[in-house]
């Protein structure tokens, strides 16, 4: 087998043709291309037609719906109307706490102390003993007094048979009847010094704050424990607030310390002064230059009973709390009560 010649005429005749075809495909290549990328382009710019969704469509034509308009926009003024009715039937405050009566219960004389029967939270009853000082000391004076009695009162008897036959005068007589009455008071007091050894609870309530041990010394007037014997509600209101506001209208209480529970109450009656009138240092208006304050006037909230029943414990003097009070019925015409501990509105009034 022979090899071709690449010198040879024909061979490089057909070398050229070969080479000049070649050129010639790549360009139309090349033509091409520019071509299928601006097809890809446009098909890219094209969006993906999406299929409409039928939910969107119902809901499109229900807000489009008459009726659907007419029944929304009722019910939004229907709403709007309800707070707009609330806000004018209801006043509250978060300027409210829990207070009460607290008895401070101290000693009246000065003794050592025998015996404490009551502890911390223990309950008690009104009269209950809660503290015995040792009655020694004053058992001798009672003695001593009764007897210093005693002899006052028979001398006075022999002073008296002695004037009737003329043997003493008058004046006399009238000295001996003054030591009796001397004596008495001097027996009186020495009697109530030993009663004062035992101290009692003044009021049913609970017992907090107890300082006292037995074996201890105390004197005259030192504080020994409290007796909390009733809770109420205390709320500063705005005196913009207390227009419509009356005596016996029913309130709602919310207390921070009991949450999720709300309890009945009822305006029992409300300061006769505004806070500021009873501060340690009350402004003056007339000196200086003026500037209106809302003033906040304490009204006093009291629980109906029924409410709190099994949440005594629980509700305590100084608690955080929000009463909102109705604003309907009361006692237009009732003034603040004189003894509110003994003049009050039943909890019936308030419902």
């Amino acid at each position: 087998m022979t090899m071709p010649n690449p010198s040879a005429p024909e061979f490089t005749e057909g070398y050229k043709a070969g080479f000049h075809e070649g050129v010639e495909q790549a360009r139309e290549e090349l033509k091409k291309k520019p071509e299928e990328g601006k097809k890809d382009e446009k098909q890219a710019e094209k969006p993906e037609e999406k299929k409409p969704n039928p939910v969107r469509q119902k809901i499109g034509a229900l807000f489009h719906n008459r009726i659907f308009q007419v029944t929304a926009a009722a019910v939004a003024l229907l709403v709007i109307g309800y707070f707009l009715y609330e806000a004018t039937i209801h006043e509250s405050t978060d300027d409210a706490y829990t207070t009460g009566h607290v008895h401070t219960i101290s000693a009246r004389v000065t003794g050592t102390v025998l015996k404490v029967n009551v502890d911390d939270n223990e309950l008690v009853k009104q009269g209950e003993v809660l503290v015995v000082l040792d009655p020694t000391d004053f058992e001798v004076q009672v003695a001593q007094a009764e007897a210093n009695y005693a002899k006052a009162k028979a001398d006075n008897e022999r002073a008296q048979k002695l004037q009737g036959n003329g043997a003493i005068s008058q004046q006399d007589s009238d000295q001996f009847n003054a030591a009796v009455k001397v004596a008495a008071a001097q027996l009186k007091d020495a009697q109530d010094q030993l009663a004062y050894t035992t101290i009692v609870a003044p009021a049913d309530g609970r017992i907090g704050h107890k300082s006292v041990e037995s074996g201890e010394r105390v004197t005259a007037g030192s504080a020994l424990m409290a007796v909390v014997e009733d809770v109420w509600v205390l709320a500063n209101f705005k005196e913009t607030q207390l227009a419509k506001m009356r005596i016996g209208q029913g309130a709602r209480i919310k207390i921070d310390a009991i949450p999720g529970k709300t309890f009945r109450g009822f305006v029992d009656s409300w300061s006769p002064g505004s806070g500021s009138v009873f501060a340690l240092l009350p402004p003056d208006n007339a000196t200086g230059n003026f500037t209106k304050i809302v003033q906040r006037v304490p009204v006093k909230i009291r629980f109906d009973q029924d409410s709190i029943r099994g949440y005594e414990q629980r509700i305590v003097p100084g608690l955080s709390c929000e009463p909102e009070v109705l604003l309907h019925g009361g006692e237009a015409n009732r003034s603040s009560p004189v003894n509110p501990q003994l003049e009050s509105i039943p909890p019936a009034a308030a419902r």
